[in-house]
Parts: C-alpha cells; structure tokens; sequence
C-alpha cells in the first residue's frame, strides 16, 4: 500500500463514522437506553441476586432468630434444677456481640471468616469456613457491609454475606 491508499481509506473510514454518528444522535436512537431502577432490581432478580435496600437489611438485622423463641419455650417446660444450671450458662451467653463487617471486592472466605473468629462473632474459622464451601455459600459472597452478632447460626451469617 502507498500513501495515497492509506489516506483515502482513512478519510473513508471517517466519513463512514461521521454518517454513522449523525444518524445514531440525530433520530434519537440512543434515547431510552437507560434502564430504570425497576428495571435493573427486575434483572437482577431474574439472574438470582437478591435486592433489597439498605433499611430491609437493618430490619433484618434487628429481629430476633427463630432459636431465641424456641430457647425460651425450653426454660418454661425445664424443672428447677436445670433451670439454675442454664442461667448461669446463659450469664455468660448474654453478652451479645454485634460487629459490621465489611466486604470488599477479592476478599476472600479465609479472611472472612478470620476476621469473624477475631470480633468473636464465630468460634470456629475453619468449622465456619467449611461449612460456607460445602453448601457452596463461598461462591456467592456479597460485596458491601453486614451486620452480623454472635447469637447468629451459621446458616444465618451464611445468608446474611450472600445476599
């Protein structure tokens, strides 16, 4: 090729943007493109993520596990004795721990769950992490900040960082 046929097929090719780009702005083609909130929290519900705003996850936070209500029905039907016995296990339960972790992008469930064991929200890093990658929580993990207290289960703190 000489120089002659490199700048006609140049000034070709910008000739072909410039049509191009007049008609794509200039009949409003590129109008309407932008999808609503609706429309986004609609997609992303249909690939599987779970939408919610920042006020349902603290509403989620705040409400009392299921295992609280069924621990409190136990102590009604337990005779004295055990009775006794569990306050003072429970005196030393009572200390709710509350912790917001913070996910972020490549953080791994290693550091996760280290960083869980060291706000003691879990006792066991390794239990915690094992039981994430058995039930394939581990893939899912969200990015954003949780908030996660001790008297949580598993499950619980499992569902909590993947959705």
């Amino acid at each position: 090729m000489n120089k002659a046929t490199l700048q006609g097929l140049s000034a070709g090719i910008i000739f072909s943007t410039t049509i191009f780009a007049g008609f794509y702005y200039g009949t409003g083609a590129n109008a309407g493109h932008a999808p609503t909130t609706e429309d986004a929290k609609e997609l992303l519900v249909k690939k599987g993520f779970v939408v919610s705003s920042p006020t349902d996850e603290g509403e989620i936070a705040g409400k009392p596990s299921k295992n609280a209500d069924k621990e409190k029905q136990k102590k009604q039907d337990v005779n004295p004795i055990q009775e006794t016995k569990e306050k003072e296990v429970s005196k030393k339960e009572d200390t709710i721990v509350s912790y917001t972790l913070k996910v972020k992008s490549n953080m791994t469930t290693t550091e996760i769950t280290q960083i869980l064991a060291k706000e003691k929200i879990i006792d066991d890093a390794a239990g915690f992490e094992a039981y994430m990658n058995e039930h394939d929580f581990s893939k899912n993990v969200q990015i954003g900040d949780f908030v996660v207290t001790n008297n949580m289960t598993y499950r619980q703190l499992a569902h909590t960082l993947t959705h």
